[in-house]
């Protein structure tokens, strides 16, 4: 009885972290999405997720968007809060490009 317990306890926890890591990733893709459209006037729906990894240290997520009709490539770095409201987003795009050149 106890490993059913501890095992369906373990069981909630492991899920309770994934469905809130997967959460996270689409909040700061929409968070990125609407950058992108007020900022550089490009349409969501021309918009692809090619990257999106979690810097685990730092707490912060790295996203690379890629616009499907120009093939350009977009870099973000996003911190939001437990609540899922942003706290800033950081536009590498540029930096990406001049490393790129090099």
């Amino acid at each position: 009885m106890k490993k059913i317990i501890i095992f369906n306890l373990l069981f909630c926890i492991v899920n309770y972290n994934y469905f809130n890591f997967k959460s996270r990733n689409a909040i700061v893709y929409n968070y990125v999405e609407n950058y992108i459209e007020t900022n550089y006037g490009i349409g969501r729906e021309d918009l692809k997720s090619e990257e999106n990894n979690y810097r685990r240290g730092m707490g912060l997520f790295e996203i690379e968007v890629k616009d499907i009709v120009t093939k350009n490539y977009y870099f973000f770095e996003v911190d939001i809060r437990d609540d899922y409201s942003l706290i800033y987003i950081k536009d590498l795009t540029e930096l990406h490009r001049k490393n790129q050149a090099d």
